[in-house]
């Protein structure tokens, strides 16, 4: 018993030394993610990451991006095909319903339910748009057009965009709108808080704009106009005044190649046994992403719909993006 008491008493003697020291060191709380007033999503088209980084030849101005801001190492896309990849983006989870899974995902005609980066937007009275190449005109929510197929437009599915109350109903479905808008509203400085944007199939690598058929995986000419048309359509945003005082802008590819001896399906290169969408490319672009930013994380799509909206300081978060990691290893706040 004696002996325990001294025991217990040396133990409190320290504690108090501790005391008068000053505060017990903590671990260090994780930083948290970055103000921005303007987020804008960028997505390509199949191709896997090591056909776009160190691809110079056929994506230089992709390549420049990623050295100058900050690359994802180590992105995987959660499915293919493309549309429940979309929904990943935008939704945190896969909105296609039996028998539309699998090959057949790309097909689905119904709706999707639910919250979405769009109506949780809405409700914390921050604006969007979703600006689609080739869209035949403002609010559709059709079937495929041309170059524009309605699979790489997530928010032609959402229910809470395609039925609003009648209060709300035209504007929700109002800011669906032709890519030609983009150009518009950058000039006019009336971007929204948050934009995506989908190329159209000759635009975003899918497609071989000479051809006019599905491009291989690699092929030179559908890397080549993708990478043409970013550095067209992007470099006025970045080198606009409102996106270095507060903008974020994020490329990536929907999924790896599909078809083809280097067709990737892997979700996690430590587990063999998952299947997904394979290693992608992620580049993420703003004026607080030190040049050679590199991150070998573990993330998926849903993690750049959390970071899309905890940056707009919106803390709920559907679906999996709930649980996905934080990209904010990819900013270093200004100095004073």
């Amino acid at each position: 018993m004696r002996f325990r008491l001294t025991i217990l008493l040396f133990v409190v003697a320290c504690l108090s030394c501790a005391t008068r020291r000053g505060p017990i060191a903590s671990l260090a709380a994780p930083s948290p993610t970055p103000r921005f007033e303007h987020i804008f999503v960028v997505v390509e088209e199949n191709e896997n990451y090591d056909e776009v980084i160190g691809n110079t030849a056929d994506m230089p101005y992709l390549n420049t991006l990623a050295a100058n801001y900050g690359l994802a190492t180590n992105y995987y896309a959660n499915t293919h095909p493309s549309l429940n990849n979309y929904f990943y983006l935008t939704a945190g989870r896969a909105g296609t319903k039996a028998p539309w899974v699998r090959l057949l995902a790309d097909e689905y005609p119904g709706q999707v339910a639910g919250d979405n980066v769009a109506n949780l937007l809405t409700a914390n009275h921050k604006t969007w748009k979703a600006y689609a190449e080739s869209l035949p005109g403002t609010g559709y929510v059709g079937d495929d057009r041309g170059l524009y197929v309605k699979r790489h437009n997530p928010f032609a599915y959402f229910t809470s965009v395609r039925h609003s109350s009648v209060a709300d109903q035209a504007s929700q479905r109002a800011n669906i709108v032709p890519f030609t808008q983009f150009a518009t509203d950058l000039q006019s400085n009336s971007l929204p808080n948050y934009s995506f944007i989908a190329p159209n199939l000759h635009n975003d690598a899918h497609n071989d704009a000479v051809t006019k058929t599905r491009a291989a995986c690699g092929d030179h000419r559908a890397l080549q106009q993708a990478d043409g048309w970013l550095k067209k359509n992007m470099t006025p945003l970045i080198e606009s005044p409102g996106f270095q005082h507060s903008g974020l802008l994020i490329i990536v590819f929907d999924e790896a190649c599909e078809y083809g001896p280097k067709a990737d399906s892997r979700y996690d290169p430590k587990r063999r046994d998952l299947r997904g969408g394979g290693h992608v490319a992620a580049v993420v672009v703003s004026s607080l992403t030190p040049a050679g930013t590199r991150s070998d994380q573990l993330f998926h799509h849903e993690s750049v719909l959390r970071l899309s909206l905890s940056a707009l300081g919106i803390e709920q978060m559907p679906g999996f993006a709930a649980g996905a990691p934080d990209m904010n290893a990819f900013f270093k706040p200004k100095t004073p």
